[in-house]
């Protein structure tokens, strides 16, 4: 079987969409499968063995929003985006000899569907968020199957498209992200001594993440540092935040950490924070942490609820509600013996949305869209 998965900004970006894809293409790779990765010209080029990655030209979203009557429409730049590389893409996607083109988003239904057409190959819609936009619903009827990264996704996509992807989640690599031993020196980097409680928060920095109540919340938590890995385009508010509130001091601004540095900074902090209030359907981070044996105190949204388990592995609280979120961090820090009940919980918690679980439970798609056991009339009626 010869896999395609094709989502622009694979090759373009970070951001957890890109990761699943990466990891999914190796994890695929290894179990003997053919894989190819149709990505965007950009700076990102992984090692994945026994992958192919292929690269084509588009149109950055930037320029399709500079144009007057586009300023303000997100979701059309976007498409705009995606439909300038299939331009170059299609004739691969479609003679390129796949057995499946797996999308990542509603943009490229309809190029995957034209490929379909001219060459056959099954077309699976992957859900990662609410990528909507006017027509789609018109296409997504014609896909042979559809997955999604959570329960809430899942639910997003029956309200607007009629039919319930198959729930599969995202994946991480538990060799990578699993208990370790604290490492001091990155502490002291991130402004804490083994005596000064250190708060992590991983994510890129948008408005939506809600970075502004967990700095909002330290406030309120006596001597605590917070360690922010990340970056995006609300850190210059997010920084002028901190040193308005005189917690200039207390916060930290790492930049982009790379993932393999990751695993250190939750394996040597004390709770991780997750604040988003808007678009999150998954909640890679969390996962990650629990890994690694670090609890969670997150906000009760979005896909949130179905990464943490509630009082064994973490805490929840109503999004952008700074003092119930420093209650909770509060609660935490000041009970360590419960902290380690849940470190102790966490890795094995996390095991589920290990890749060999994920993988599994793609392929068996896979597999059976290949047969044409699966279309988009019996996922309606699944759903």
């Amino acid at each position: 079987m010869h896999i395609c998965l094709y989502n622009l900004t694979t090759t373009t970006r970070y951001g957890g969409v890109e990761s699943f894809v990466w990891d999914l293409g190796r994890e695929l790779a290894a179990r003997g499968r053919r894989v190819t990765i149709i990505g965007g010209v950009g700076p990102r080029r992984e090692q994945a063995p026994g992958v192919r990655v292929l690269t084509f030209p588009f149109v950055s979203r930037r320029f399709w929003q500079a144009l007057p009557p586009l300023r303000r429409a997100y979701a059309e730049a976007k498409l705009l985006e995606r439909l300038s590389m299939a331009v170059a893409a299609l004739p691969e996607l479609a003679r390129g000899g796949y057995d499946v083109i797996h999308i990542q988003k509603p943009y490229d239904l309809g190029p995957a569907l034209l490929a379909r057409r001219l060459g056959g190959a099954r077309v699976i819609l992957g859900s990662h968020g609410e990528d909507f936009y006017p027509g789609d619903t018109l296409l997504a009827s014609r896909v042979d199957a559809a997955v999604s990264c959570s329960r809430f996704n899942a639910a997003t996509v029956a309200r607007r498209y009629g039919f319930t992807p198959q729930v599969v989640f995202n994946g991480i690599d538990t060799a990578l992200f699993s208990p370790g031993p604290a490492d001091p020196a990155w502490r002291v980097a991130a402004g804490a001594d083994v005596r000064t409680p250190l708060l992590l928060f991983v994510g890129r920095l948008q408005p939506w993440k809600g970075v502004e109540t967990a700095i909002r919340a330290l406030a309120h938590v006596p001597g605590a540092r917070l360690a922010i890995a990340g970056d995006g385009e609300d850190r210059p508010h997010l920084e002028c935040l901190a040193a308005d509130m005189g917690l200039a001091e207390r916060v930290r601004f790492l930049g982009m950490v790379e993932r393999q540095v990751l695993p250190h900074l939750y394996r040597s902090a004390d709770l991780l924070v997750a604040t988003s209030h808007a678009s999150e359907t998954f909640g890679i981070a969390l996962v990650e942490a629990q890994a690694c044996g670090l609890p969670v105190v997150a906000s009760r949204f979005g896909g949130f609820p179905e990464v943490v388990d509630e009082g064994r592995t973490g805490l929840l609280v109503p999004p952008r509600d700074a003092l119930a979120l420093a209650e909770a961090l509060n609660t935490l820090l000041a009970d360590p013996q419960r902290r380690a009940a849940m470190a102790a919980a966490a890795p094995a918690w996390a095991a589920q949305f290990a890749w060999s679980a994920v993988a599994d439970r793609i392929e068996s798609v896979y597999d059976e869209v290949a047969r044409g056991a699966v279309r988009y009339g019996e996922l309606r009626m699944r759903g």
